[in-house]
Parts: C-alpha cells; sequence; structure tokens
C-alpha cells in the first residue's frame, strides 16, 4: 500500500495533470461542492486536507487516509464485513497528524 501512495505522489500511476484532476473537488450543477475526486473522498482532518479511499470484498475492509501536506498515510484492515476500519484509521491518522506538529514545535536536543 505505502508503494501504491508513493507511486501516485510521484506521478508513476498517474501523470500531474490527471493526478491533480483524481485530487480536486469539483461544482456540481447546482453549485453545491462534491469532495469526491475520481476515487478518493477529499475530507479534512482538524482543518488539514485528507484524502481517503476504501474497499472492500468478501468479509474483507481496508481505508487508506493520506495527509499530503505532511506525508502521513495511514491504513486500516478488517478481515471482517461487521466493522469498518475507517473510524479507527481517521483517529490513528489525526493522533499522528497531532504528534507531528507538537514535536515539530519542540526544540531538537
Amino acid at each position: 500500500m505505502l508503494k501504491w501512495q508513493q507511486a501516485l505522489n510521484q506521478n508513476i500511476l498517474l501523470n500531474s495533470k490527471e493526478t491533480q484532476k483524481a485530487f480536486q473537488k469539483y461544482k456540481l450543477n447546482n453549485g453545491e461542492e462534491f469532495t469526491y475526486g475520481y476515487g478518493w473522498h477529499l475530507k479534512d482532518i482538524s482543518g488539514i486536507p485528507d484524502r481517503e479511499h476504501g474497499g472492500s470484498i468478501f468479509g474483507f475492509k481496508s481505508m487508506g487516509v493520506y495527509i499530503p501536506g505532511e506525508d502521513i498515510y495511514v491504513v486500516g484492515f478488517s478481515n471482517c464485513d461487521c466493522h469498518s476500519p475507517t473510524e479507527v484509521t481517521r483517529n490513528i491518522a489525526k493522533a499522528a497528524l497531532i504528534e507531528f506538529k507538537t514535536s515539530a514545535k519542540m526544540p531538537q536536543k
């Protein structure tokens, strides 16, 4: 999954023009903003933009959350149709973001 995310970041899977299209929000005909790019939900965590993509197949679910501004990537997997890993994956990404922001403010020894 990390290799997939790195390939997206490095424009290996899509050229930069197509990557930009995939990760932008669009306006519907009624003027409402649509927060779904080409396969990714475009949301935010604590006001920081993120990209989210999940999937499922026969008893398995997954969720990936990428925070491009901080290069934080968290992936959650579940081997059960009963629970989606979305909430826990977002919570881990949020905790990592808080830790990253906190450690960036601390003086280095």
